[in-house]
């Protein structure tokens, strides 16, 4: 079997059918269609069930996709490392971060790494955590700066770099802004900017308010995805909105609520993540390097 054979039955896996996968590798569907009855004669088990609606993976077949998506990120890191050795360094680096990461630190860094690495590239994506964490285990990025997870996700390798606590934050003249000792009861007329339902942090907070028996967060604005110019929606109304400790939302005009210590437990610790096992460049390692070397 060779790597291209992989290729072809994850190329169906991904796609639902022969037809389309062989669209998008740009080869004619008996082609493929042979390619894959070569590999399921190796195995001597079907890997796809055929049907009208196109192919539906098997129980063996599930099994296999998993594996051979391992192998093809290592014959992938094999190949990153191989090039590494020749040129010496990585010439790409694939950085993902959260919006509520501060702008100083992850600017800074890669501001620092530029400067020392005069051919190094650049490749920034700006997600919530959760599709950070999917990009970082699909291979898709190196490293991933993000709230790292509560419960350790054994596809993933973390460093901390520091912790801090997320706020409740309005704009300056919003009327609660006045008050000191604010309970999560004092928010429940209040209107919100909140991400998607799947996020953790809206989870935590839905979450507080279920305990005490309080109805949801009124949602005026849900978005899908997280950015620091939604600061700017939010500035001049009465929305509530989360922000991080970062200064981005100050600079827009809003600042935190006056909650009370219990009322809200939103601390979280922030870290550098990478796939367990990967191989990691010497751009990427610099990268971890500079990244602490910002927050001591």
């Amino acid at each position: 079997m060779e790597t291209r054979d992989l290729e072809y039955v994850l190329a169906v896996g991904a796609h639902g059918g022969i037809g389309r996968a062989a669209e998008a590798l740009g080869m004619t569907q008996p082609a493929l269609t042979k390619a894959i009855q070569r590999v399921e004669a190796q195995l001597g088990m079907p890997l796809f069930e055929r049907s009208a609606l196109g192919m539906r993976v098997t129980q063996a077949g599930t099994v296999f996709l998993e594996r051979a998506r391992r192998i093809r990120l290592e014959y992938e890191d094999a190949l990153k490392e191989m090039r590494g050795i020749q040129t010496g360094e990585q010439g790409l680096l694939r950085l993902g971060y959260s919006p509520s990461m501060p702008n100083a630190l992850v600017l800074g860094a890669c501001r620092q790494l530029i400067r020392e690495r005069p051919v190094a590239r650049l490749r920034l994506t700006m997600r919530v955590a959760r599709e950070l964490m999917d990009l970082v285990q699909a291979g898709d990025l190196d490293l991933a700066i993000a709230p790292l997870p509560r419960q350790a996700n054994p596809a993933l390798l973390s460093r901390e770099l520091f912790t801090d606590r997320l706020a409740v934050v309005a704009d300056e003249n919003h009327p609660l802004q006045g008050r000191r000792n604010l309970a999560l009861a004092d928010l429940v007329d209040q209107q919100w900017l909140l991400p998607s339902a799947h996020v953790l942090i809206r989870q935590q907070l839905d979450a507080a308010f279920a305990e005490l028996g309080l109805p949801s967060p009124i949602l005026r604005v849900e978005t899908d995805f997280g950015s620091t110019t939604l600061f700017d929606l939010v500035r001049g109304t009465g929305m509530l909105c989360i922000a991080g400790s970062t200064g981005n939302s100050k600079r827009a005009g809003l600042r935190p609520l006056a909650l009370r210590a219990d009322a809200l437990d939103l601390g979280r610790r922030v870290g550098v993540m990478m796939r367990a096992g990967a191989y990691l460049s010497p751009l990427a390692e610099r990268m971890i390097d500079i990244l602490e070397a910002h927050v001591e």
